[in-house]
């Protein structure tokens, strides 16, 4: 028989079964931090010893311990709060807030920096089960109401951490639960994962179709010729290639990450490619811009016409000499960050530099017109590619929601499973 509901007197969660509790972290685990870095220092990884678990090797619910560094003996034995072990549950509270994991698979001694927190729990308290709680709504609603007003870099606070309220079923109710979760949130993830797949797919071939037309045209029957270039190979015998300083200026932004605000007039190019506003221009121009190192590294955004400024180490290309640049946009977004990121262009890190730029090879068709017919044909195959994504990520977007309203429904007693 289930038992009548009760109220938990906290907003965001409202009614909960009678017989479920009403804690506070701090009364229902012990949490542990390394105290600042104890003067532990990137300087000191390892390529071998004890493992030092960062935010970074959060996946999936537990720890890559293939991306992980090492330390030394000595540094894990000297914080033995966080010397942590197969089972034991973490949170994030630096960096990105909130990732959280339960070891496995652990096959050597481990340690955590100090953005990552090890709660243990009561034996009142299935770890599994506070998993969840933390993966829902009923920790995320918390956390940005505690955070509210705050600055834009958050932190999870263990002394405010420890205030986080939560309801707690009987501890074989919590078990059912978990496993429970454990079976229908698999089920959820593998349908997201066969649609992930779908997109990185559908992304390929985008690439490799752009790449097969920007460098060999739509008339498969036409001559060929060897380009002279190894990574572009044949291309049709009435094209030419031609470094890119000489179909196009070559010039850097002269703005700075500091000068982005939130209601500018003007769009503002910055190195992850992200459009930020800002209240000055320095360009009215169509372009096409890459950043030059960063995240945004080999990847290509195109500009019509208008004003805009750009980050100071993102490139700016413009004033375009008889080409189309519509083609020459779809030439760069197909390879130069495969080029880049592979050494294919000389370049050992991953930046663009500028003399490597100016001298980059670009296939040019015979003539404007078929550069333009090209153009036309990739990107009404471009519309029709980012359509079936865009349907994919929506039916992603419901699959995440189904996650969430899953986990909260049951971590909170709205939905039972007995």
């Amino acid at each position: 028989m289930i038992n009548p509901m009760k109220d938990s007197s906290v907003a965001w969660i409202g009614e909960v079964p009678s017989d479920w509790e009403i804690s506070k972290i701090k009364y229902t685990t012990k949490l542990n931090g390394r105290i600042g870095w104890q003067g532990l220092t990137s300087s000191e990884y390892k390529d071998e010893g004890p493992f030092l678990i960062t935010g970074t090797d959060f996946k999936e619910g537990g720890i890559n311990f293939d991306s992980a560094v090492h330390i030394e003996e000595s540094r894990w034995a000297e914080a033995k709060q966080i010397q942590v072990k197969n089972g034991d549950l973490l949170i994030t509270k630096d960096g990105t807030v909130g990732k959280v994991a339960i070891i496995d698979d652990l096959d050597d001694k481990a340690s955590l920096n100090s953005g990552v927190l090890r709660i243990q729990t009561t034996d009142e308290v299935n770890r599994k089960f506070l998993y969840y709680v933390l993966l829902s709504e009923e920790f995320w609603i918390w956390f940005n109401y505690s955070n509210s007003g705050a600055s834009t870099i958050l932190h999870l606070y263990q002394n405010v951490f420890e205030r986080f309220t939560y309801v707690i079923p009987p501890l074989q109710e919590q078990k059912e639960i978990a496993n429970f979760l454990d079976v229908e949130t698999e089920k959820l993830d593998d349908a997201k994962d066969l649609l992930e797949k779908q997109i990185e797919r559908l992304k390929e071939y985008r690439k490799s179709l752009i790449w097969e037309t920007v460098t060999k045209g739509l008339d498969k029957n036409v001559p060929m010729k060897d380009s002279g270039v190894d990574w572009i190979g044949e291309i049709p015998e009435s094209w030419v290639i031609k470094p890119l300083k000489y179909i196009a200026d070559i010039s850097t932004g002269d703005g700075d990450t500091q000068d982005a605000v939130f209601d500018g007039d003007f769009p503002f190019f910055v190195r992850s490619q992200t459009v930020q506003t800002i209240n000055s221009f320095s360009h009215d121009e169509e372009a096409i811009m890459t950043a030059g190192d960063g995240v945004g590294v080999g990847r290509v955004f195109h500009h019509f016409k208008g004003k805009f400024k750009a980050h100071q180490r993102v490139y700016i290309l413009s004033n375009f000499k008889e080409i189309n640049t519509s083609f020459l946009f779809n030439y760069f977004s197909s390879n130069l960050f495969n080029v880049v990121l592979t050494g294919d262009a000389k370049s050992t890190v991953d930046s663009v530099r500028l003399p490597m730029l100016k001298n980059f090879p670009v296939t040019i068709p015979s003539s404007v017109n078929e550069q333009s017919r090209i153009a036309d044909f990739l990107n009404s195959k471009n519309k029709v590619i980012d359509k079936i994504i865009s349907k994919i990520q929506s039916q992603i977007e419901i699959i995440d929601k189904q996650k969430k309203t899953l986990i909260y429904d049951y971590v909170t007693g709205k939905r039972r499973v007995i």
